[in-house]
């Protein structure tokens, strides 16, 4: 997919880098920057491969095509380094990685989300990942990434986390091991090329609805399956593998822990999971990483093919460690956004930071955003949006001017409160005109439902950013069941929502999933109507004045004209004889009861 031959520049085209002449030189420099810029800034570089003649270059051809790449590479500001060697027919074969040096803090971002199980090891990875010092095989790796402390206390992430590691031009990791702090951040942001941001999900079942939050509006390239080898595929592995598939997220696997797990148990669950993988359901290719060629193979192959690499590591010693590293490097930005459209920008959690103001962080979807743009808020509960001011920008706790198109950061906002802001709102430009939508047609296809789906039902809707309870209010078919697929019109129930056609989205209650594609959407639909809150709250009577009347009665009962500030036991209209009652009317029509027999002799005191 990114790899570039030089086939394409004459007959004779493998020794085209050998000692070329000028006009030459300037081809293969155009070559090399259009695939720089398809590449984002990276391509893989093959040299001594021809076209119509056997593969292979002598040991001195090799080292002039070298010399010449590295000069090719120099005048795009770009470093070259040697990703691997293999025979041929005529010599050899080399693969070069060309990526681009980091200018003015701009570096490539590559969304990774660390999906698995609960106690499969994730938080650890990461910890030895990015920080760079293996585990004592107690927790001591993942201490590093907890956000809160009841985290740290049980060992599991019940949050969104994210954590970075980055790779300079030569494919070098930039981060040291050390202890993570806003500088380190700043630090390894500015002297990297590329920059892979992990999505650190929750592993258990309780925390589901925060680990499709993290699929759906953290917008991640590819997946990273965390299994535990001892464990094997249990839990909420299946359930994980599946959100990712029908998301389209490409999913590469881990089997951690092989350090402690017995050969033939570490068998079979490299088994179970091949058989999965091959399943109707998820049509994969198995690739078990085991050497550099493979890493390199998987890589380029990995988004364009069905392939599904499989690493085997372990956090205490270490063991294929480099392979995953080298697998991260070589990485490509997944999704393509468009940067000269109008700037949209998806929120997907606000702080509050003392002497700042409101923050808010996400993903700028089109466009570009700049620092002191004024820019379209919303929609709020009543579908209005309104205008704000960027303050100032930070990309990965980086200051920037500008953020563009499909860059996560985080802006500070001028004269807003937090509580105006939710989860699912949107930034966009002045120019264009958003509305807000209650209603929305949606393509779905049932996952499992233990029952029957119909009219009326509700569940929970994701989409993006947007997390939000909806309602069914029309459907293709009469019924769904689990497998079934329909085209359903789908009704907010407490907040409209900015939505565009096209949209992933998942539709879930407790164990019921559907997956499905946004294919209209209505404008026109008004808000539901829920009546006058004040006339729901409002008593039909005074409570007060009940309480006063009960007092006077009670006051009135006690008068010196009856036995001295004493009152008798209360007695029931019915426990009193027809002869000794007597029934005036009211104005309600109701016939009020009153005794005439004296009180008893038993009385007790007020």
């Amino acid at each position: 997919r990114r790899v570039v031959s030089t086939q394409s520049t004459g007959e004779n085209s493998k020794y085209a880098l050998v000692g070329p002449s000028d006009e030459n030189y300037e081809q293969l420099l155009a070559v090399l920057n259009n695939r720089l810029e398809d590449g984002l800034g990276e391509c893989i570089y093959e040299i001594g491969v021809g076209d119509g003649c056997p593969d292979g270059l002598t040991e001195e051809d090799m080292a002039a095509s070298t010399a010449t790449l590295e000069s090719l590479a120099g005048s795009l500001e770009a470093d070259n380094s040697l990703l691997r060697e293999r025979p041929a027919e005529e010599g050899k074969v080399a693969e070069f990685l060309v990526r681009k040096k980091p200018l003015d803090d701009d570096f490539t971002e590559v969304r990774v989300a660390v999906i698995g199980n609960v106690d499969a090891g994730k938080s650890t990875l990461l910890g030895v990942l990015t920080h760079g010092e293996l585990d004592n095989g107690r927790g001591f790796a993942r201490t590093k990434l907890f956000r809160h402390k009841h985290e740290q206390e049980t060992g599991r992430t019940s949050s969104v986390g994210n954590d970075i590691l980055g790779f300079d031009a030569k494919g070098a990791i930039v981060n040291q091991a050390d202890a993570h702090s806003n500088q380190d951040w700043k630090k390894i942001c500015s002297q990297s090329s590329k920059v892979i941001t992990f999505i650190d999900l929750a592993g258990h079942e309780k925390y589901l609805k925060t680990t499709i939050f993290g699929m759906t509006g953290h917008l991640p390239d590819f997946g990273m399956l965390m299994i535990g080898a001892n464990a094997g595929i249990i839990g909420m592995t299946k359930e994980h593998l599946g959100l990712s598939l029908a998301l389209g997220v490409p999913v590469y696997v881990v089997v951690t822990k092989i350090d402690m797990c017995p050969p033939n148990v570490l068998e079979e669950t490299l088994k179970l999971l091949t058989k999965i993988l091959k399943s109707p359901g998820c049509r994969k290719i198995p690739l078990l990483v085991s050497s550099q060629d493979d890493v390199i193979v998987s890589a380029t192959n990995f988004t364009s093919e069905r392939i599904c690499p499989i690493f085997q590591i372990s956090n205490v010693t270490g063991q294929n460690m480099h392979l995953l590293q080298a697998f991260l490097n070589l990485l490509s930005v997944r999704n393509v956004y468009k940067e000269g459209d109008p700037a949209e920008f998806q929120i997907d959690d606000t702080y509050s930071v003392p002497g700042v103001g409101t923050v808010i962080s996400g993903t700028c979807m089109r466009g570009s955003i700049k620092t002191n743009d004024t820019l379209l808020m919303g929609p709020d509960s009543l579908g209005i949006f309104k205008p704000i001011v960027v303050k100032s920008i930070h990309r990965k706790r980086l200051p920037v001017k500008e953020v563009r198109a499909g860059q996560s950061s985080s802006f500070a906002l001028k004269k807003v409160k937090r509580g105006e802001i939710r989860k699912g709102m949107v930034l966009v430009s002045m120019n264009s005109e958003p509305k807000a939508i209650w209603e929305f047609e949606s393509e779905i296809r049932v996952l499992h439902h233990p029952t029957t789906i119909s009219v009326k039902y509700q569940a929970m809707v994701h989409t993006g950013s947007i997390r939000q309870t909806a309602s069914i209010i029309n459907m293709s078919v009469q019924h769904m069941r689990t497998g079934d697929k329909a085209i359903c019109r789908f009704r907010f129930i407490k907040n409209p929502e900015f939505i565009k056609i096209g949209s992933r989205m998942v539709f879930r209650e407790g164990r019921t999933k559907a997956v499905g594609n946004i294919v209209k959407v209505f404008t026109d639909a008004q808000a539901p109507f829920r009546g006058n809150k004040r006339d729901k709250m409002k008593p039909k009577y005074s409570r007060g004045r009940r309480r006063c009347k009960s007092y006077n009665d009670r006051v009135e009962a006690s008068e010196p004209n009856d036995a001295a500030a004493t009152v008798g036991p209360v007695i029931s209209a019915t426990s009193i004889p027809d002869s000794n009652r007597t029934g005036e009317t009211t104005e309600n029509g109701k016939q009020e009861k009153t005794a005439e027999t004296p009180a008893p002799e038993t009385k007790t005191s007020l």
